[in-house]
């Protein structure tokens, strides 16, 4: 996957990486997913990202609410663009029984 991860309001800046499933957790009507990402070799993290994962928010029907990236565990200051995120709500589509 070709990614742009950025802080907002910063200039694109293109990574390699893939994605990997770590856990999902039911939370009343909603569904967390929680992805790995995986830099390419030879690929760097923007400054200030230190250890990035994904949190996937979707609804009981398996729709995705939310996309949002995290640095260390928690909500980070960097986001993902569009087609990152269409890429990401592929890769979750094709997850079974998550």
């Amino acid at each position: 996957m070709r990614s742009t991860m950025m802080k907002y309001g910063a200039e694109h800046e293109e990574h390699r990486f893939s994605l990997s499933f770590l856990e999902a957790e039911s939370r009343g009507q909603w569904r967390d997913i929680f992805l790995g990402i995986h830099l390419a070799e030879g690929e760097k993290l923007p400054e200030g990202l230190e250890a990035p994962s994904i949190l996937v928010i979707c609804n009981t029907d398996g729709d995705i609410i939310q996309i949002v990236l995290h640095d260390e565990g928690c909500d980070s200051e960097f986001q993902f663009t569009y087609a990152e995120k269409a890429q990401i709500e592929a890769y979750v589509g094709e997850l079974e029984n998550v």
